[in-house]
């Protein structure tokens, strides 16, 4: 029986669906774990093809499960739907916001509905082969600060997969089998006491935040050239004539090893900490999240890049490919145009970025497929939510849908595939002391998200 070619024959119908789903959320950006309107249009479309949904797992208001099938093995796919703030942008080539207080520079307009779209082509297909087996989709809000999947993973939501796929946009296309970073971020907030600023500037919780970065900048290249901290100054003040009482420093620890973003993050709040003592005024560390990186699957990789080699390559239009050359060169006046042609598929180097569903790699086998954004087009800009909105984006999620239905029927025909990755690992993990999930923020995620974007809450 071709599997392959019994998945192909369901997802093809609903390739304009996907698309319609690509639009639809692309127009509602929506901040993490306010994603109310995504929630909702991913959960109607599933229960549409008879997926049993239930809505708000874990007491996380905008989280979701939907199953269908039976029996044999459970195989889950991956939804997010999160947009970034402060990336609004129309789906133009240069510049031009609509007033969003997001927007999708990092594709989550595409991978939702891409992965849910070949979630119910497989399922569609599993029941034509009379194949046993459960399909699970996955709705994980907030992934952009790395929180969804590894609290929800922490209160059990994940429990008893035994394989997850899923896709992601990057600069090739192909089944991804390498490492990105680990990643480990909290809220400091400094607390002092205001005043005028025409005077003496006693317990200025601002001077305590400027110490704390202008330390950790000096100190970077002595005890942490080996990894990334960066941050953002979320409150500072309102006026310079009355001194902060409360400023707030978003901090971001990323390595390739887990212990060592942990040692540095510790030690970065550690510095704050510092800061704040030496400038009298109060202190308070509010923990987000931490992610281990991805941990490599060679066996459901190489499941992954057999359905890429059958899918094959995006399917770019001319028209998409002048858009696409019309915001590179927006981007990167003097860069040139590269755009990955082929599929591949990829064990070495490491992902600079961090994902949420990192940490959960650790513990049920995780295979992904990725595809191609033009080189010069930046994660996390601007030009990626133009780009994310433009129908010149939609050929590369399409590939990934369509190889995941494959491969995802894949595994229920041939349950000695998971079986082999689970092997795998094991063997990866052996040792390893995984600890519990590391996650903050809970009451604030479950009951009042739209303080944790305003930088007023407070846990």
């Amino acid at each position: 029986m071709d599997h392959s070619a019994i998945a192909k024959r369901h997802w093809l119908p609903l390739q304009a669906e996907i698309v319609s789903k690509f639009n639809e959320l692309w127009a509602i950006p929506e901040l993490g774990n306010m994603e109310f309107k995504a929630q909702a249009t991913l959960c109607a479309w599933l229960e549409n093809y008879g997926f049993e949904v239930d809505r708000g797992v874990g007491g996380l208001p905008t989280a979701f499960t939907a199953r269908r099938g039976k029996g044999g093995p459970k195989v889950a796919l991956l939804a997010e739907y999160d947009a970034l703030p402060g990336t609004d942008n129309d789906a133009v080539t240069e510049r031009k916001r609509r007033g969003h207080p997001a927007g999708h520079a990092c594709g989550h307009n595409l991978i939702g509905p891409a992965n849910c779209g070949a979630a119910i082509a497989a399922a569609l297909a599993a029941e034509e082969a009379g194949l046993a087996g459960e399909i699970v989709v996955f709705g994980t809000p907030a992934e952009e600060i790395v929180w969804g999947k590894v609290a929800m993973l922490g209160l059990g939501v994940f429990d008893g997969i035994d394989a997850i796929l899923t896709s992601h946009g990057d600069y090739q296309n192909g089944a991804i089998s390498r490492p990105c970073q680990s990643v480990l971020n909290g809220e400091v907030v400094f607390l002092g006491e205001s005043g005028h600023g025409g005077g003496t500037r006693r317990r200025n919780a601002l001077d305590a935040a400027e110490l704390a970065v202008q330390s950790l900048e000096r100190l970077r290249a002595h005890h942490f050239p080996d990894t990334s901290v960066e941050h953002v100054l979320r409150v500072a003040g309102h006026i310079p004539n009355v001194t902060p009482d409360e400023a707030r420093l978003w901090l971001t620890a990323r390595h390739e090893s887990f212990e060592r973003a942990r040692e540095v993050f510790d030690f970065a709040i550690g510095v704050a900490a510092r800061a704040a003592e030496m400038t009298g005024v109060a202190f308070r560390h509010q923990f987000i999240a931490g992610t281990r990186g991805y941990l490599a699957n060679d066996t459901l990789a190489e499941t992954l890049h057999a359905a890429l080699v059958t899918v094959g390559p995006p399917r770019w239009t001319e028209e998409g490919r002048d858009f696409m050359r019309a915001l590179a060169k927006t981007c990167r006046p003097d860069g040139g145009f590269r755009l990955d042609e082929e599929v591949g598929l990829y064990r070495e180097g490491l992902d600079p970025y961090g994902q949420d569903d990192g940490e959960v790699s650790w513990r049920i086998p995780l295979g992904r497929v990725n595809w191609a954004f033009p080189d010069q087009v930046p994660l996390h800009n601007w030009a990626l939510t133009a780009l994310a909105g433009h129908e010149a984006s939609h050929p590369g999620p399409l590939m990934a849908s369509e190889a995941l239905a494959a491969a995802t029927l894949r595994l229920l025909a041939d349950p000695a595939i998971i079986q082999a990755a689970k092997a795998e690992l094991g063997e990866r993990t052996k040792g390893v002391a995984l600890g519990s999930p590391m996650f903050g923020a809970l009451e604030t995620m479950r009951h009042r998200p739209d303080a944790f974007w305003t930088a007023s809450w407070v846990e």
